[in-house]
């Protein structure tokens, strides 16, 4: 799959970044008011983080990423574009993998404020769970930076992402289009409570997909393609010819989805779900994946450094940054293979 350039990655993300408000990046020390400040306001100028004196080389840099499951091969590209763009600029990234426990990803913060690191990224594993983690941050004077999930606790310094709930519309929404209104679907969603679940479930709603379905089952493969082929095997045993299609609420589950389905020899039941992994985009290109929303791994994991770094040297910084999703389709697969991002873009 083609991409862009860690620069043009930025530049495109701060471009059509939804809301910046003003604010300031926590004190190099903590106090009895951390954590305790309202969220800032949607709309208005970059934020601008406090000068430092002695501002550190990059070299001298440490920052912290707590990734919440990099079994899960979006999750991974994220990190990965994290640490690809820390070692470009020279900076030393500490990285933890909280494997799905929320418990661990806790913990593994509190280590990295143990290290005294300059400030911390985090991958919520839950929204309400790793909530911790913000005022454990802001306590210590460690900004601290959400990438790609929201969470509970919006006192952080800035965020850098995808609103879920639009990957649930524009998904949602194509179902609606391109599937008969009463077929018989089911639905796989992630693991309860996170994110991505949430928001895309919230999607749904949003544009009428439940009522304009009946709805066989809905059920969580906890993101992963082997729990959602198991699943679906047993939807294909009991619902047989009345099951018309599958909606999966991230890629690797749709992949899992589908290969139930050609197992058995289902060409008719339409999948589709939310990411752009490689392998979906094949499929979509193969006419054998209905869907797949485009998320930019890329641009979170790299901004999310470019701004950690920019609030370290108290320099302006965007205090949400919002990267849109976009649909691959059969009608547009082809650009896309051919120009990337940029020509799906609207």
């Amino acid at each position: 799959m083609k991409k862009k350039t860690i620069a043009l990655l930025l530049a495109a993300a701060m471009t059509l970044a939804g809301c910046g408000g003003k604010a300031e990046a926590p004190a190099s020390t903590g106090g009895d008011d951390a954590g305790t400040e309202a969220p800032a306001e949607t709309g208005g100028d970059d934020a601008e983080a406090p000068a430092q004196s002695g501002a550190k080389d990059n070299a001298d840099i440490t920052i912290g990423f707590s990734s919440k499951d990099n079994s899960d091969t979006f999750v991974a590209a994220i990190a990965d574009a994290a640490q690809a763009r820390a070692d470009e600029l020279g900076v030393k990234l500490v990285m933890y993998d909280a494997g799905g426990d929320v418990n661990k990803q806790i913990s593994d913060v509190e280590t990295m404020i143990a290290q005294k690191v300059d400030a911390v990224i985090v991958i919520p594993q839950s929204v309400e769970g790793s909530a911790p983690v913000v005022g454990k941050c802001n306590d210590a004077g460690i900004p601290i930076i959400i990438d790609n999930g929201d969470i509970a606790d919006t006192n952080f310094t800035a965020f850098v992402g995808c609103t879920d709930q639009e990957s649930g519309e524009i998904l949602g929404q194509w179902f609606v289009d391109n599937v008969e209104k009463g077929s018989k679907v089911c639905i796989i969603e992630g693991p309860m409570g996170q994110s991505g679940q949430v928001g895309r479930y919230a999607g749904f709603e949003a544009v009428g997909m439940l009522e304009h379905f009946e709805v066989l089952s809905t059920q969580t493969a906890n993101w992963k393609r082997d729990e959602a082929m198991a699943l679906v095997e047993d939807w294909i045993t009991q619902y047989g010819e009345d099951l018309k299609a599958i909606i999966c609420e991230n890629d690797d589950m749709g992949l899992g989805a589908l290969s139930a389905c050609k197992a058995a020899g289902r060409s008719d039941i339409v999948v589709g779900g939310v990411d752009g992994l490689d392998d979906a985009v094949a499929a979509v290109k193969a006419g054998e994946y209905g869907i797949s929303v485009l998320q930019d791994s890329q641009g979170q994991g790299a901004v999310g450094v470019d701004v950690a770094l920019q609030i370290i040297k108290g320099e302006e910084y965007e205090k949400d940054t919002r990267i849109p999703f976009r649909a691959i389709t059969a009608e547009n697969v082809d650009a896309y293979l051919e120009g990337g991002v940029d020509a799906i873009s609207e």
